[in-house]
């Protein structure tokens, strides 16, 4: 051979995209058939430690990525879903379902691969027959479900031989021969070897990528088992860093998640990288005559497992360490609240009775500053608009007041209550519903007030006919918001299936205002013309504060259309 070829490079980065291709494919696959309430069942079944550690498990194979599992804790921890010492057994947990992927992409079935993307393809054919329009019932639903899982671990299964077929020529060309097989013949190889395993985890967002190159790599000789054990390593270290790109800007809940996961990390690797010797022996034993693959799955499996059996013991003094460092702050300033003294604790039931009279209370807020917002857009009123922005950070913190007062219901505080599984279950719910509440906020005190900034700036108005119109698809959202955010103290199954019915019909209004907006452009209407881009986003603004209404509305009564 002549070396490691553009060819050969083309047909690995196509196996990896087609890798990574078959785990999207198969993480929502698996999604769709554990359901849309996922987050809600994760939430509730971690208030122990090994519980929590098997839903981890269950919840980053169903993600296929440590990763996702772990940029999910960060969004359960910021809504106030799981406390800090159940979001820690959840992590654990995941690095052993890392390790249930891993052992399955070990076996060398590449060539049946394209017999699961046929397999899919069959059933999702025959789950889209007869599609007349309407929302997926069941059945179609796990059809869809099982078609994209046998899609995505074809892919997965036929990229693979693709990656190692395109890295063989790695193992005949002398100079990154020479790179590779140094990877592990000295601890600063084995650290450069960890650190490019890093940037390739970084890069492909996947240490499921990483581990896979390191598959290809060990199978053609190009690498050895202990320098494919320093490319475990750097894709073990590396896949903290989108939990953290994830964590920037979020609460300091979040964070700690964030934080505790990369010292949980730190702490495997520090620990068992001085062992790499005997973890590569004890990978190639239990891997027997099954070949290098094998042997690297195997040493993933020792790295992880080893990683939570060693935190286990110690997995309280870290969350207190976490808390230490990066503690939650209180404020609690007047008027914000109404209905909750966050000094006292009530019983369930009444907690969860002011709950929703806050949650509502803050609805009603944002749909006033929808109005208001909307009226300083048409006026090009900048000084209205910055006051709707700054009411934002009032609602926000309104949020954050509810979510510590109903942590109580999870005994994560000193003045814990006792709450059944029913209360529990409605506490989840309510938090869902708040968290739509408040990103339907954000929407008018970024979005829309940042529209009519830039509207103001410009010092352009909208045409009549498109103004009126736009008012009248205010009032019809503004309305349907209002309904949704009723559904919190009053949930009731036939309101809600009307709230979310009028969400698709008002999608439907919006593509017609915007169809007669293009047609106003045609006839050289100059306002419509000047304010184009202005007047679509502020249609899929109100669009999008219509499908924060529906998500409220099938949160409360767990009801899908």
């Amino acid at each position: 051979m002549n070396g490691f070829t553009l060819p050969d490079l083309v047909l690995a980065v196509g196996g990896i995209a087609l890798f990574l291709l078959g785990v999207r494919f198969a993480s929502d696959g698996l999604k769709e058939l554990a359901g849309r309430n996922l987050r809600i069942v994760l939430s509730i079944a971690t208030r122990r430690r090994l519980p929590a550690m098997a839903v981890g498990a269950a919840t980053t194979f169903l993600l296929q990525s440590s990763t996702a599992a772990t940029i999910m804790l960060v969004g359960l921890r910021n809504v106030g879903l799981l406390d800090l010492s159940q979001a820690a057994g959840v992590a654990l947990g995941s690095y052993v379902g890392s390790t249930l992927i891993i052992q399955l992409i070990a076996f060398d079935v590449g060539r049946y691969g394209l017999l699961g993307v046929a397999a899919g393809l069959a059933l999702l054919a025959a789950a889209r027959a007869g599609n007349s329009g309407l929302p997926l019932p069941m059945r179609r639903r796990v059809l869809v479900g099982l078609a994209n899982v046998l899609i995505g671990f074809g892919l997965i299964f036929y990229g693979i031989p693709l990656v190692r077929t395109g890295l063989a020529a790695a193992a005949a060309s002398p100079a990154l021969h020479d790179l590779f097989i140094r990877i592990g013949t000295t601890w600063y190889w084995f650290a450069g070897g960890v650190a490019i395993a890093a940037v390739l985890t970084v890069i492909t967002q996947s240490s499921v990528a990483t581990v896979a190159i390191a598959f290809g790599l060990a199978s053609d000789g190009a690498i050895s088992l202990l320098g494919a054990l320093a490319f475990v390593f750097g894709a073990h270290a590396a896949s903290v860093v989108m939990p953290l790109v994830a964590g920037i800007g979020s609460p300091r809940r979040g964070k700690q998640v964030v934080l505790f996961d990369a010292l949980l990390r730190a702490c495997g690797i520090l620990v068992l990288a001085p062992l790499s010797a005997y973890i590569v022996r004890l990978a190639q034993s239990l891997a027997g005559p099954a070949g290098p693959a094998r042997a690297v799955a195997w040493e993933h499996t020792i790295l992880n497992v080893g990683n939570a059996l060693i935190a286990l013991p110690f997995l309280g003094v870290m969350v207190v360490a976490v808390a230490r460092l990066l503690p939650e702050t209180e404020r609690i300033p007047e008027g914000v609240v109404r209905f909750i003294d966050p000094k006292f604790t009530d019983p369930p039931p009444i907690m969860l009775e002011k709950a929703r009279k806050e949650i509502n209370r803050m609805g009603s807020r944002v749909a006033d500053s929808l109005v208001r917002a909307m009226r300083a857009l048409d006026d090009n009123d900048g000084a209205a608009l910055r006051t709707v922005a700054d009411a934002d950070d009032a609602i926000d913190l309104g949020c954050e007041i509810v979510m510590n007062y109903l942590d109580r219901m999870r005994g994560t505080e000193t003045t814990a209550v006792a709450a059944t599984a029913a209360e529990l279950a409605q506490h989840t719910r309510l938090l869902f519903a708040m968290k739509s509440v408040e990103l339907a906020g954000d929407v008018v005190s970024k979005d829309i007030v940042g529209l009519g900034l830039n509207k103001e700036r410009l010092g352009k108005d909208f045409s009549v006919d498109g103004s009126r119109r736009l008012r009248e698809y205010l009032h019809h959202v503004e309305s349907h918001f209002r309904a949704s955010i009723e559904l919190i103290l009053t949930p009731a199954r036939d309101p809600a299936r009307r709230v979310m019915e009028i969400a698709a019909d008002l999608d439907a209004e919006r593509r017609e205002i915007y169809r007669a907006h293009l047609e106003q452009i045609q006839r050289g209407v100059r306002q419509a013309q000047e304010t184009s881009s202005i007047y679509a986003d502020v249609l899929a603004g109100l669009q999008q504060i219509a499908r924060y209404g529906a998500e409220i509305a099938e949160t409360m009564v767990e009801h899908r259309v």
